[in-house]
Formats: structure tokens, sequence, C-alpha cells
């Protein structure tokens, strides 16, 4: 019996146009440049990584749903599970799409980047920060977009339901997803549809609230990405506001069946998971943590530091977090402070410092 059922029922856009394998794998394996989804689909390579899932353990790329699992008693990998019978899949169609939408996004996170922010994309155009031949992913998702659609409606030639887990840049800030869901209650196939959300919380007005009316759509599951409180969650998610993500969650909540924080979890908030692990306890909204791989430089195993600079044991252990502290410089990369320090500091024109939301993890970073 496989361990995971992803790969063989849910479809992977990237932001460079190809596909992936999952998106909870550390790294990925994509499709060829060009390659048609159906072709990937039924991909050597695609088969190759499902058989991997029916050994004994879970293969390397797996770790980060392994760690969820100990230290939160769920991941991607169990909540997909429990939707199907792990003995009965098949990979005929996908009945589950992932869907990055460009990078259109109003805010500029440091966790992000030029490829899923259009706001990252604009600052680091002015700095002269993009990378080299760097594609504008409205263009890359312009150009495949009429294709995809087609793959996707595809599904419910295959299933009853279809469950969309729709990404961006910023969804509910993107006009080309709000048309898109406005197509699938015209066509009469939102009845039919499981939509899942990832947004950053700020966009919660009227048009929203008519398109995403829980008696037209069979299920709506929203993740709300916040990864601090206060003030900080303001720098992290650079260019939100707190009091405004606060009356926001209550509106989202009252559009969703579910709803849940997701927490991208590096360097910059390590410190930062205690208070808003009580936050979500004192909404009674379940929180899950994402460990941050990339950049490299944030990521907690890259650290060069002593771990106690970055955060308490005490403090994390006390809120069942010990795993995330015994994470902390496991693969120490000599550099990481001073790159994570100059990329900050590369945006000291634009951008507030630090030192106005988070003084101490500033003095850590010298920024």
């Amino acid at each position: 019996m496989t361990k995971c059922a992803v790969p063989f029922i849910e479809g992977f856009t990237s932001d460079t146009g190809t596909f992936r394998n999952c998106c909870a794998t550390y790294p990925h394996i994509e499709s060829k440049p060009g390659q048609k989804f159906k072709e990937w689909w039924h991909s050597k390579e695609l088969n190759d990584f499902r058989d991997s899932l029916k050994k004994d353990k879970l293969p390397k790329a797996c770790q980060r749903c392994e760690i969820a699992e100990k230290v939160q008693g769920s991941s991607f990998r169990t909540a997909i599970n429990k939707t199907v019978d792990l003995d009965k899949i098949d990979s005929k169609w996908p009945s589950r799409w992932n869907i990055i939408f460009g990078n259109i996004c109003n805010l500029a996170c440091w966790s992000c980047n030029e490829t899923s922010s259009s706001t990252i994309q604009m600052h680091k155009k002015k700095l002269g920060l993009l990378p080299y031949k760097f594609k504008d992913p409205e263009l890359v998702f312009e150009k495949n977009w009429k294709t995809l659609k087609k793959d996707i409606l595809e599904s419910y030639n295959y299933h009853d339901t279809v469950s969309l887990t729709i990404l961006g840049g910023e969804p509910l800030y993107n006009k080309k997803v709000l048309a898109f869901l406005g197509e699938l209650i015209r066509s009469k196939l939102a009845h039919r549809t499981r939509l899942e959300f990832h947004t950053n919380a700020t966009q919660a007005g009227e048009k929203i609230r008519e398109l995403l009316n829980t008696q037209t759509w069979k299920y709506i599951c929203i993740f709300l990405s916040i990864d601090a409180v206060g003030k900080k969650a303001e720098w992290l998610r650079y260019g939100s506001k707190w009091d405004k993500l606060e009356q926001n969650i209550p509106h989202l909540a009252k559009l969703s069946n579910y709803i849940e924080i997701h927490c991208t979890l590096g360097v910059l908030n390590i410190c930062d998971l205690p208070g808003l692990h009580e936050y979500c306890k004192k909404n009674s909204i379940k929180l899950k943590i994402h460990l941050l791989s990339n950049p490299w430089y944030m990521s907690l195993e890259n650290w060069d530091g002593d771990p106690d600079q970055l955060v308490n044991e005490d403090v994390l252990t006390k809120h069942g977090f010990k795993e995330y502290y015994q994470l902390i410089g496991k693969t120490h990369r000599a550099g990481s402070s001073q790159a994570l320090k100059k990329y900050i500091e590369s945006f000291n024109t634009i951008r507030k410092p630090l030192k106005e939301f988070d003084p101490v993890l500033a003095e850590v970073l010298k920024v």
C-alpha cells in the first residue's frame, strides 16, 4: 500500500510554467520545460516517485511531512490520505489541483521572492536586484493558462468532485483568480468544487464575499499565511497591517467551512512562534507550520550562529516545539547569517528597518 496519495491524485503547477511532484517535498521533481501536463502526469520521473512511496520508509525528500507529523501529529500527507482509500487510488487523471496563478501580490514577504510576488519584483527592479534573464511570472502564466485551464476542467469529466488549491501571489488580490471562480459558478461546476485558498488575509471585500458564498461551493477551506502577531507580522509579510488582518480573519472564517493559520518558519520568525501559537489557541484556529528551505540563508537548519541567539529553547519546548529548536544549525552553513544580513540591507532604501519591529533580532543580525 502506498504511504502517500498526493502524487497519485494531485497536479502541481510551478511559478516557472512547469509541473511538480508535490508542494511539500524538498527538493522538488519538475517536468521538462515545454512538457505538456498529460506527458508529465504519466512520465517515468513521476511514476518513479510514486513507486518510492510504496516502500517501507518515506523518501528523504518527504522529511517536511515527517517532521510535521512528529511535532503537530499531522501533515499534508496525512491530510490528503484521509480523503481517499489508499488501496484503490489510481493516477488516471487528477482529482485535485495545486495552481499557482502567476505572481500578482500586494505584499513583499521576506520569505518570498520575485517569482511569487509582483511587489518584490517591483522592489528588486528598482534596486537592480532582479536575476539575470528574469522571466516575468505573469507572462509565463498568461502563455500557459489557456491550456492549463483545459487540463483542470478535464478533471470534472473524471471525478464528481474536484479540489482546487489556489495560490499566487495573493489569490484574492488577483483578478484572474476571481474571474476563474466566476466562470466555474456560471458553468455550474462550483457545487462540485472544493476550494482551498492560501491567502495573506489582507483581502476580504464585498466582491470576494459574494464569490465565496459557502452555499455556492461544495466546500471552502482557507489557509491564512501569517508568520507572527502584531508589528512583527507587518515586517515579515511586508506591507500588511496587523489591525486590518485581525478585522479580516473573522470575515474569512465566516466564508469558509474550515480555516487554518499557516506559518512559514525560518530564522526570521522562530522567536515569534510561541506568540503565534498563543494567538491561535486564543482564537480557536489551528496552526500549521511549514519549514522554510529557500532562500537557504533563512533556513533554520543552515544557521551558522548560536541557536540561543534566535530563540530560547525552554520557551519553544514549553509550547511543544522542541524539534524546531533542534533543527537550528543542523546543516550549519558558514556565512548564512552574513548572507541574510546582506539581503535585508539591500532593501534599506525601500523598506523600514527591522529594528523598528524587532530590535533584539536586529541586534543579532547586526542590521
